[in-house]
């Protein structure tokens, strides 16, 4: 099977004890059934004190509840007890795969890191070249995948150029990478799936008027307050977002949140067909990681703790797919109208 990452996947390590924000903190750790049945079995004080801390949770999956925040096997040195003493193939698919987000097409497979873990955090903005998605083979057959598939994926590519076309202004990239999704979102409305390929290829920026009315800002920060939270700071990091006033962020590193993004986010429209409304899932994010930059101190620790509050929580994804199309103050339209404050002054 065919297999895409960022080019810089596999130059991660993970930084375990060293990590600064360790992914054992703060979330509940769920156990898939396999590993929690293999749990029962383990013998000793190890396997005492695994079946004492195992519960069921409101969705019936077994999980690790935390204590004081923190998983009941994570020592003091930020170290897995459970992989210190087992060895890594025995801890959860959950603790092996983070900071991975897998994504299995059947004719291939994506993995981007998540933001949210500091070191892909560094790689993703360590670097000013333009972010690739190298693919390499392995040996697990491949599966068949959705007819509209190829054409989808064509559409990605395109819409990952006009992101990438630095001879452009930032926010009028976004912009044309909203006009593409939206005529896009057309032919997935009328199920002509099958032409997005052509689509790609003949697409061509256009004019646009978006009218008077307001920006994305504040409307945007008071959604994402709306949402469930790991952290409550987060909400007050939202709000000190709203009295803050707007910053220019450094257009390479931007770009590239967007295409970290955009790889993460947009085929995931093969399973329900709103693509547009990932596309709007990607410039938000990208413009609310700018806007709390001076807040959180950097655009590294903005994005960190984006991802980590919206990107894995698949509820409040779900919730702003939907407010999208529901609320006035992320239409798309705002959108427009946001993104040409500055790039109208940027352009000859």
């Amino acid at each position: 099977m065919r297999n895409r990452a960022a080019d810089y996947f596999h130059d991660f390590h993970c930084l375990a004890g060293a990590c600064p924000h360790t992914c054992c903190a703060g979330w509940e750790v769920v156990l898939d059934e396999e590993t929690a049945l293999r749990y029962f079995q383990v013998p000793g004080a190890l396997g005492e004190k695994l079946r004492s801390v195992i519960q069921a949770d409101a969705d019936g999956d077994f999980c690790f509840p935390l204590r004081g925040g923190r998983c009941p096997f994570l020592n003091e040195e930020n170290l897995c007890e459970i992989h210190l003493q087992l060895g890594e193939a025995a801890t959860s698919v959950t603790c092996r795969s983070h900071p991975r987000f897998i994504e299995d097409y059947g004719a291939f497979r994506e993995i981007t890191l998540s933001a949210a873990c500091p070191e892909a955090n560094d790689l993703l903005l360590g670097s000013r070249e333009t972010l690739t998605f190298p693919a390499w083979e392995d040996e697990e057959p491949a599966e068949a995948a959705d007819p509209w598939l190829e054409g989808l994926a064509a559409l990605r590519t395109r819409m990952l150029s006009i992101l990438t076309d630095r001879q452009v202004p930032l926010r009028r990239r976004l912009t044309d990478f909203l006009l593409l999704a939206w005529q896009a979102q057309g032919l997935l409305d009328e199920e002509q799936g099958e032409a997005l390929g052509d689509l790609a290829w003949t697409w061509e920026p256009q004019a646009l008027d978006c009218g008077a009315g307001p920006g994305l800002f504040p409307g945007a920060l008071r959604a994402l307050e709306e949402l469930e939270v790991l952290e409550e700071d987060w909400r007050t990091l939202l709000r000190r977002g709203e009295e803050t006033a707007p910053v220019r962020g450094d257009e390479v590193l931007l770009e590239r949140i967007a295409c970290y993004f955009a790889f993460r986010h947009l085929l995931k429209a093969i399973n329900d067909g709103d693509l547009l409304g990932r596309a709007q899932l990607c410039v938000l994010a990208v413009l609310t990681v700018e806007r709390l930059t001076p807040v959180c101190g950097g655009l590294g620790e903005a994005l960190r703790r984006f991802c980590r509050e919206v990107e894995h929580s698949e509820e409040n994804l779900a919730a702003l797919l939907e407010t999208f199309w529901q609320r006035e103050e992320l239409s798309l339209a705002c959108f427009f109208r946001e993104l040409s404050l500055w790039y109208k002054d940027d352009c000859p």
